[in-house]
């Protein structure tokens, strides 16, 4: 990870809703500019990152074209999958639910048949979509499948996440929450 890529990543968080926000809008911002003043001649993960950088800024008109030149400029599965990912969630987190559900599906497909240690992740973007496009039933299975492979993985951040996500299927169910 480039220092500039760090320096982004820093300044994301995760919020209870599990979305990413910005904790330095201000100086996340000019991060993100800086990268993208150089935007031809970076690389596909740094490219990826300005596009993460703009989601947890709100700017998902931007982040969603910088993602797909991410896409475009990715060489291998890890890559595409990491890409279809955040650009599902460019569409995802303003409501774009029909644009953002077959990108997570394509997601799905390239990490099981070429990068299977991808798949949780991209399981765990779908069942946050299943829960916004009130699917939480789908939720639930998708995201059950999920903490089976994060308990296997034995990541416990990664294990809170997936618990997260599960509460708020099972809330949006109206079942008991972890």
């Amino acid at each position: 990870m480039s220092a500039e890529q760090q320096q982004i990543a820093e300044r994301i968080a995760i919020g209870n809703d599990g979305r990413m926000y910005a904790t330095e809008p201000g100086r996340l911002r000019r991060l993100v500019r800086y990268e993208l003043a150089r935007e031809e001649r970076l690389a596909q993960p740094e490219l990826r990152q300005a596009g993460v950088g703009l989601i947890a800024l709100g700017e998902y008109a931007e982040a969603q074209r910088v993602l797909a030149l991410a896409l475009d400029r990715a060489a291998t599965p890890h890559q595409r999958v990491a890409a279809l990912i955040n650009l599902g969630d460019a569409y995802r987190y303003p409501g774009d639910l029909a644009a953002a559900e077959p990108l997570y599906e394509q997601a799905i497909e390239i990490a099981r048949a070429e990068s299977p240690n991808t798949l949780h992740f991209a399981l765990q973007h779908y069942g946050k979509h299943l829960i916004d496009a009130r699917r939480p039933h789908l939720a639930l299975e998708v995201l059950t499948e999920v903490l089976l492979m994060r308990r296997s993985i034995g990541d416990p951040a990664l294990i809170a996440s997936t618990q997260d996500a599960l509460s708020a299927a099972r809330a949006a169910v109206g079942q008991r929450t972890i």
